[in-house]
């Protein structure tokens, strides 16, 4: 069911999905929709029944086509309420880097702006092959924060983030490929078995592994030095109910039915 603001959220086996609802629009973000998200994703992230979450568009409209631009003048004109806006914006995107589950981006149709900087900061993103992105800010005379560079940086890297923001040009989904923005390019009509298959592959691997493989590799983006006690977190999960589990499915030659503990 589509809450007020516009996002829907559906749990099944251990995977929650969480879709962007404003086809109207071309799925383009409003501020409700970004404060929801933040305390969705929240919210999400302290369930220890989950193992992964999928971002992505609905009704057919696309992942999104950025920040809804009928808010600009009533939302983000003049510098307070700029930067108001870009603080509940960044928070959203954090939550989604520090929740303990990874997060998918499961893109289809266009993806600009806004949209391309929240699919940024999932852990990984698929593409379906009809996927489009762009950067347009330098069209609107509008900048991003420090924080969104920040995670387009992280993934792109210095001169590809350049060329995609002086340019402000739209590119397919091949482009988004070569450029590593998207890990993987799957063609429209299998783009719906391959977001399932994925996110199931996750869901079925031990949990305690996930979470921690993702709270270390934040910590190394994030750089400087690793202090004893998170070294020690490499190791933690050897005593493991999971760890366990998972050495005895092997030797028994059967399927591990982890529990997160």
């Amino acid at each position: 069911m589509t809450n007020d603001a516009g996002l829907a959220t559906d749990i099944a086996e251990g995977i929650a999905t969480v879709t962007i609802c404003q086809p109207e629009r071309k799925n383009a973000l409003t501020k409700p929709m970004w404060a929801e998200l933040s305390r969705l994703i929240a919210d999400l992230g302290v369930r220890d029944d989950l193992r992964c979450v999928v971002i992505r568009g609905g009704a057919g409209a696309g992942f999104g086509a950025g920040a809804d631009i009928h808010e600009f003048v009533r939302e983000r004109r003049g510098f307070n309420k700029a930067r108001d806006y870009g603080l509940l914006h960044a928070e959203a995107l954090q939550n989604i880097q520090s929740c303990q589950h990874p997060v998918i981006a499961a893109i289809d149709g266009v993806c600009v702006g806004a949209s391309m900087v929240l699919a940024a900061a999932c852990d990984f993103r698929i593409a379906a092959d009809d996927a489009r992105f762009m950067m347009p800010p330098m069209k609107l005379g509008a900048t991003l924060g420090y924080p969104e560079l920040q995670i387009l940086l992280d993934v792109l890297g210095r001169a590809t983030l350049m060329e995609v923001l002086f340019e402000g040009q739209m590119f397919d989904a091949a482009r988004a490929l070569k450029i590593g923005f998207v890990s993987q390019v799957v063609a429209i009509e299998d783009f719906e078995n391959e977001i399932e298959n994925v996110a199931g592959r996750i869901a079925r691997g031990a949990p305690i592994s996930q979470r921690m493989h993702k709270k270390m590799i934040n910590r190394l983006v994030e750089g400087g030095t690793i202090s004893p006690r998170e070294f020690d977190d490499g190791y933690l999960a050897f005593d493991s109910d999971d760890f366990e589990e998972g050495y005895s499915a092997f030797l028994e030659k059967r399927k591990p039915v982890f529990q997160g503990r």
